[in-house]
């Protein structure tokens, strides 16, 4: 029975500690997700002891695999969708933790009759943190590099009057371009301050403003690295159209893109990602018999340089790019005439005689 419960704590208690530290779940998930992977272990106890120094860790490690990979399809069948997103995301992390939690439990069992038990524990301790860190500073390396958030930020060239600002829609969220995105636009366009704040000027003289700008965060990696994207949308495109825009390879860094007609644009960028590519769509719909662009979506794919184990960001569809156009002052002016000529008293003149 000892057999059985050393077995079993020393499962729980690696799992436990691995999970905290590597961030994979919370203190809940952790603790009760380890009490049915530790019974899992257990029940190998006799296998490891058999099997002995050689190959009972190999049998722990085994069982390691299958017990992560069960464990994905469990909340694939029991949990939302973005669990399941979440738990495909961390497989590599969780099949590291159990692999080496297993392996680590088969060594531990298969020393506790041959040493002390403190000497086996350190053993299995010792081979499940090498088997966990390795491949774990591998795949945080990996997910530095290539799994960032990207901030979006969209630039549009609406028709204006040459001293006016575009208004924005009743509810807007204003957009504001950072220090570190002014500084990289003045490397390489005009940016002056109007009266709608900032402005981008490019080299036809179309005036640009900020008018939305969104965060892409990848399930798993909230808090990495930010990218920035800088998208500048004229105001000649009038149809529904795709770009392939690059990002940099600094996951920090910023770039920025010039769209233009029939899917080509003018990026800068000091050094793209190879691992990350950015799709930018523009859809238009029918206003007033004519077709404007009134939604965006931004779609992100990660390539990993150690084989492909990304899937396709969500996409951004909700983006709202329709600037109401100015009223006509001129017009506005002749329909007031219209009206006060309608309510101007009517004078009679005395008839001649």
């Amino acid at each position: 029975m000892n057999q059985f419960a050393r077995t079993y704590w020393f499962t729980w208690g690696f799992l436990l500690l691995a999970a905290l530290f590597t961030g994979v779940s919370n203190l809940q998930q952790a603790f009760f997700g380890g009490v049915f992977a530790a019974l899992f272990s257990t029940l190998a106890t006799k296998g490891y002891i058999k099997l002995g120094l050689r190959f009972g860790p190999f049998l722990g490690a085994t069982l390691g695999v299958v017990w992560a990979v069960f464990m994905l399809y469990y909340v694939r069948w029991t949990g939302s969708a973005e669990d399941y997103l979440l738990a495909q995301w961390n497989l590599g992390t969780s099949i590291s933790i159990h692999a080496a939690g297993f392996a680590g439990a088969g060594l531990f069992s298969a020393l506790a009759n041959r040493i002390t038990l403190g000497k086996s524990a350190t053993a299995g301790a010792v081979l499940a943190t090498a088997m966990t860190a390795i491949p774990y500073g591998v795949i945080d390396w990996v997910d530095y590099r290539c799994a960032g958030p990207i901030e979006a930020v969209l630039l549009v060239s609406p028709d204006v009057a040459a001293n006016e600002a575009p208004p924005r829609l009743p509810g807007a969220e204003p957009a504001e371009l950072t220090d570190a995105e002014l500084q990289a636009l003045k490397n390489r366009l005009l940016v002056v301050s109007g009266p709608g704040g900032n402005e981008v000027i490019d080299e036809q003289g179309r005036r640009y403003w900020p008018l939305w700008r969104k965060k892409l965060v990848y399930p798993g990696n909230p808090k990495g690295p930010v990218r920035h994207l800088v998208i500048l949308l004229p105001p000649d495109v009038k149809e529904a159209q795709s770009w392939t825009l690059p990002v940099t390879d600094d996951p920090k860094g910023i770039a920025f893109s010039i769209l233009e007609a029939d899917s080509k644009s003018s990026s800068i960028v000091t050094k793209p990602s190879p691992s990350i590519r950015t799709v930018f769509s523009v859809n238009a719909r029918p206003d007033l018999g004519q077709m404007l662009l009134k939604e965006a979506s931004l779609q992100v794919t990660r390539q990993s340089p150690i084989g492909n184990f990304y899937n396709p960001d969500p996409p951004k569809s909700e983006l709202y790019i329709y600037f109401p156009k100015l009223a006509d002052k001129k017009a506005q002016d002749k329909e007031e005439l219209i009206l006060k000529s309608k309510t101007l008293p009517v004078v009679e003149l005395p008839e001649e005689k």
